[in-house]
């Protein structure tokens, strides 16, 4: 297996906490809130007045004497002001982008931790500089507190649910506070050591990126393509849109406009359809790694919606398509599995055949015709071929199969095929489960 050099990956699990220990971390991010608005008003003041921006050494500097500084322990009051002096680099590069063109909004302001209805400062994270001030085990978490919130011990010891996937040296922590669920969650960045490669020999595989099928993946030497239908996922989205929809009616008859309700909706709409996807990327890199696969070719598809007109009520492509989650997850996922990812320009892929190279017609929206040889395709398994031959630069001659594209289906737990049931047993036809 392979990994980049000093890839950081981030342990993610539950904290368990009582009531007396809810009051201690709700007082420790009000702290920090309180310190990030104090900082960030004098950021503000600093670019409206079109004086120099503070940096990370004199923010530390001048913020040492403030009482939201004193009031947290040093690695947490100094790591809020990185995570500020941070976020208005972001602020600053995304501002360069919109000055050249390349975004269509002007960025805001880096913004206060305060609800804006209410002026009372949000509880959101609590950082921490370095594991110097914190441990965290697979059942523990102990996090150093200020002088005035100790009883009887310097460490604040909470419970954690959950499994740490990923072991190497910790680096920062930060405690974050989810305001629909009403939970705190920890997430620790671990620098995951570089091991030796394997040296094995080259094998592609391409993989095509689309709203009704996800991805069509074809790999080399195989002879019939992988589908992923976006169905029945993309069925899920609008039920939960849905109610998403009667939520946003019922505040509006009641001269509201929002709840933690819809907050809630909205968060389990989100996590269902990255479920799915996560899910697809793990099947993805278990396939090329069971057929020794050693690069990915993968279509970029950075600014296609400002390219093409899909029209602006296009539900599927401007709601629904998250390509770009899809292609960090595969991306993370092959780096766990050893496996190159390439990004491939995509002109053209769709429209030209995989034999010959020639013009295709498309008499219905799954189906590429070719105008020359009349072999018939499924255009996504079509767009795979053609992006693994022009990744690979092989050129056109991929051999047509008479095969139809192997289809596997959100079942809600896992990508199953279409004579597969949800435990795993294949079927029949008919539906009934067949002799083992």
């Amino acid at each position: 297996m392979w990994y980049h050099k000093n890839m950081k990956r981030c342990n993610i699990v539950r904290v368990l906490f009582s009531k007396e220990q809810a009051k201690v971390l709700e007082t420790l991010g009000d702290r920090c809130a309180a310190l990030w608005n104090a900082a960030n008003f004098r950021c503000r003041q600093a670019f409206l007045k079109r004086e120099p921006m503070p940096s990370y050494a004199t923010l530390c500097a001048e913020f040492q004497n403030h009482p939201a500084y004193k009031a947290l322990p040093s690695d947490i009051a100094q790591e809020v002001l990185k995570k500020l002096r941070k976020a208005w680099d972001s602020f600053f590069a995304c501002l360069r982008l919109w000055k050249k063109g390349k975004l269509e909004k002007r960025p805001g302001l880096p913004r206060y931790w305060k609800d804006r209805r209410t002026g009372k400062r949000l509880v959101k994270l609590i950082p921490v500089k370095s594991p110097r001030s914190y441990s965290l085990d697979a059942r523990t978490l102990s996090l150093t507190l200020p002088a005035d919130l100790r009883d009887g011990n310097s460490r604040l010891v909470l419970h954690t649910k959950g499994v740490l996937r990923f072991s190497g040296t910790p680096k920062t922590l930060e405690l974050r506070h989810d305001r629909v669920k009403k939970r705190w969650y920890a997430h620790q960045v671990v620098e995951v050591p570089e091991p030796a490669r394997k040296t094995r020999p080259e094998k592609c595989a391409a993989l095509d990126l689309g709203t009704r099928v996800l991805a069509a993946l074809a790999v080399e030497g195989l002879n019939r393509q992988i589908l992923f239908s976006g169905r029945k996922v993309w069925k899920d989205f609008l039920y939960w849109t849905k109610r998403i929809a009667e939520e946003q009616s019922r505040l509006n008859r009641a001269g509201r406009k929002t709840s933690r309700q819809l907050g809630r909706l909205y968060l389990v709409r989100a996590h269902r359809l990255r479920h799915a996807f996560v899910a697809l990327a793990a099947e993805i890199a278990r396939i090329l790694k069971q057929h020794r696969v050693t690069t990915l070719f993968i279509e970029d598809l950075a600014g296609i919606r400002e390219d093409m007109d899909f029209g602006p009520k296009n539900f599927l492509v401007h709601n629904f398509w998250a390509f770009r989650m899809l292609k960090k997850l595969v991306e993370a996922a092959c780096a766990r599995a050893g496996i190159k990812v390439v990004p491939v320009e995509p002109h053209g892929t769709s429209s030209r055949c995989a034999v010959c190279g020639s013009p295709t017609g498309r008499p219905v929206r799954h189906k590429a015709v070719c105008k020359r040889c009349g072999y018939v395709w499924h255009a996504d398994a079509n767009a795979a071929l053609n992006i693994l031959l022009l990744g690979s630069s092989k050129g056109h001659g991929a051999e047509a199969t008479p095969l139809k594209p192997l289809a596997l289906r959100w079942n809600r737990h896992r990508w199953v095929s279409r004579f597969e049931s949800a435990a795993g047993t294949p079927k029949t036809a008919s539906g009934s489960r067949m002799a083992a």
